[in-house]
């Protein structure tokens, strides 16, 4: 599944970013150090989803993994060609998900992904006709609903993967266009309860969904000259309102919620010093380590995870699921 930059919406300045990319490769090699610190942050922050009520499984330990969202529930990376600069993988964090519950929990779950590229809440609900993906009636809402009626005596597992997007073309603008920012998030007031209600009320009594919230990806901005740490201080400030809006909703729906920013240390400001690079926040580290937003043409920077950010994803998903699935700490 390919898509064109025009699709995307990207708003991009790569010249600025080539020197970024330079120092790529000393992040990486001591990023797998990091992780570790992380996995045990991650196990803290999320040790009360297990108890959780536990969901029975048949016998056969078979069910379904639905998710639900845009780019990043289909496994999007870039793949480095000017002209079509998106690449639908099979290391996306649905598939490490999968991956982790066969192999931990040997449980076998069949991944079902629904997600549209650019997928904003609104385009579930008040404006489908915006949803390249789907042609009315259909929706992505309708097609979620309609397969959890349709499976509803089946175990499984729903993720949540929505209202970045809603925000997202204001945060890539230069400089941030604060003015969007209040109308993406008026879309997530609006739409992500309608939303959530449809889903629980489709699903069966076997079912867990689970919520995500997001790590932001433009902390990046950091590296980018005099102005850049103001720029990632704001673009943190508006994926914290996104946040809080999302854990409401997830919460007053007795839904369990993914803590990205704890696996992404979003707000973790300790100073890194690395070797020709100099001091950065930790928060800043791990978005250079773990996405493509540090990375210079042809492949970035993009914002979506790279095969280590998509399992951390999936780390917390797992980690904050109801039994059978959770899985507090990956071996």
């Amino acid at each position: 599944m390919r898509t064109t930059r025009s699709q995307y919406g990207r708003r991009r300045s790569r010249k600025r970013w080539l020197r970024v990319s330079r120092t790529v490769v000393v992040l990486l090699l001591i990023s797998g150090a990091y992780v570790v610190g992380r996995e045990s942050k991650l196990a803290k922050s999320t040790a009360a989803a297990s108890t959780s009520t536990s969901i029975p499984l048949r016998s056969t330990g078979a069910g379904f993994y639905l998710a639900i969202g845009g780019s990043s529930s289909l496994g999007i990376q870039p793949d480095g060609i000017p002209s079509d600069d998106a690449e639908r993988t099979k290391t996306g964090y649905a598939n490490d998900v999968v991956k982790l519950e066969r192999s931990q929990r040997h449980l076998e779950l069949g991944l079902t992904q629904i997600g549209c590229l650019a997928t904003r809440i609104k385009y579930l609900t008040v404006d489908p006709a915006s949803n390249s993906c789907y042609k009315l009636p259909t929706t992505q809402l309708t097609t979620a609903v309609d397969f959890l009626r349709s499976h509803h005596g089946v175990a499984g597992i729903v993720s949540v993967d929505l209202g970045f997007n809603d925000i997202r073309y204001c945060l890539w603008e230069i400089p941030i266009n604060a003015q969007c920012v209040p109308d993406g998030l008026a879309g997530v007031v609006e739409g992500l309860p309608t939303v959530l209600k449809d889903l629980k009320d489709a699903a069966g009594p076997r079912v867990a969904i689970v919520g995500l919230t997001y790590y932001d990806p433009f902390l990046a901005f950091y590296l980018d000259g005099s102005t850049g740490p103001a720029r990632a201080t704001q673009s943190l400030d508006y994926i914290t309102q996104l946040n809080a809006l999302l854990v409401r909703d997830y919460t007053l729906a007795a839904i369990p919620i993914a803590n990205e920013p704890a696996v992404f240390n979003s707000h973790d400001h300790t100073p890194i010093s690395l070797a020709n690079v100099g001091t950065v926040p930790a928060n800043v580290f791990a978005i250079c380590a773990d996405t493509w937003m540090c990375v210079g043409s042809p492949f970035g920077p993009d914002d979506h995870p790279n095969n280590v950010g998509y399992m951390l994803i999936a780390r917390s998903i797992v980690a904050a699921l109801p039994k059978p699935w959770n899985i507090a700490v990956v071996k």
